[in-house]
């Protein structure tokens, strides 16, 4: 449109032409009028943002944005808010009409891919009010602590048959062969043991014409009197570093240190990117601070073969030994000095997506 404009003023005064003049002259008008209103639009604008400060990753949360309009006339339309959160992640709402004097609110719900820790968040208001000829922006920095932490997974080998294995059993637990504790009545599916039929509830369904009923239990499983966790980031050959794994293992840590807290077992949590001190992870609080260190941590490069041979050794016989690493087991195991109960989680029960880390959803 503006080299119209100016193809309308230069004919009008070449040719003589008043009415092409008066054309260029109206379009000219129009064309900074409607600059000039863009930019008034964005003059007094205020934005609150409210969103959690601890917030797991991959976890969907509510963010809301609240546009004010300071202005004492003048509504405001078509307000784009863009806001950039950790991880370089974009999110972006409207608002349509805001009435001068008075605010609108929009909530719309949130997921951050991945860890991290900002203060500072960039903002963007942009708008192509009046004609959609400009788009105006204006940018600012709001301070508000954000901490995403790793998103908590629970790894396969501790829910196997159930609950934490542990081959030795604290007294009062059952065995790995009998059934735990009882969950309710339902009915019978191929594959269900005898043992298991409740002949009672089987005989008030079979006279009503269903089928056999069963007993549901709990799964039995073992629970550990004390569990020590050391993580690590060692291997021996040409083992090829992957940042994604690393992620994931993070994330195995953090479902394992929540799950352990659940059950109520004592834990004591060894890394190589604490500098191998040991730290107890046993109550909740204890968890949640931990939780909010692994937001900001990074991999270990310095690991030497000696501290993890030294920190296994230091495990006490009577704990269970569980070792999580971003390294496949194989390339690191044989360090593994002989201990009564070990649980190795293996980090290739992920399968990885090939994307980036800002765009993988971390499931």
């Amino acid at each position: 449109m503006a080299g119209g404009t100016v193809a309308l003023l230069i004919g009008g005064l070449l040719a003589g032409d008043g009415l092409f003049l008066i054309l260029g002259l109206c379009s000219t008008l129009t064309i900074v009028m409607a600059w000039l209103l863009g930019k008034l639009s964005l003059r007094h604008l205020g934005v609150d943002i409210h969103l959690p400060s601890h917030v797991a990753a991959g976890v969907p949360f509510d963010l809301e944005f609240t546009l004010r309009n300071n202005r004492p006339v003048l509504d405001a339309f078509n307000i784009e808010i863009r806001l950039i959160l950790p991880g370089q992640t974009a999110y972006s709402a409207i608002a349509p009409w805001t009435a001068a004097g008075s605010a609108s609110r929009i909530t719309q719900p949130t997921t951050i891919p991945g860890r991290g820790y900002e203060d500072t968040h960039h903002l963007t208001l942009s708008t192509t009010f009046p004609l959609g000829l400009f788009e105006s922006k204006r940018q600012r920095n709001i301070r508000k602590e954000v901490t995403i932490t790793p998103k908590p997974i629970i790894p396969v080998e501790l829910s196997s048959h159930g609950s934490l294995h542990d081959t030795l059993p604290r007294s009062g637990t059952a065995t790995g062969q009998t059934f735990g504790e009882p969950r309710g009545i339902r009915p019978w599916q191929a594959g269900d043991s005898a043992r298991r039929i409740h002949w009672p509830a089987s005989a008030r369904s079979l006279a009503r014409g269903h089928d056999l009923r069963v007993r549901e239990f709990d799964p039995p499983g073992f629970h550990p009197d004390h569990c020590h966790i050391v993580f690590h980031s060692y291997a021996t050959g040409r083992e090829m570093l992957r940042e994604d794994r690393f992620e994931r293992a993070l994330s195995l840590l953090a479902g394992s240190l929540t799950e352990l807290q659940k059950l109520g077992i004592p834990c004591t949590l060894t890394c190589d990117f604490f500098d191998w001190q040991p730290v107890t992870t046993t109550t909740r609080m204890q968890v949640v601070d931990c939780l909010n260190t692994l937001s900001r941590i990074r991999r270990s490069s310095g690991v030497e073969a000696h501290d993890l041979e030294n920190t296994f050794r230091a495990v006490p016989p009577g704990h269970t030994l569980m070792i999580i690493s971003d390294m496949i087991p194989d390339s690191w195991q044989h360090l593994l000095a002989k201990h009564p109960q070990t649980l190795i989680i293996d980090i290739r029960q992920v399968r990885y997506r090939h994307k980036t880390l800002q765009q993988a959803i971390r499931l």
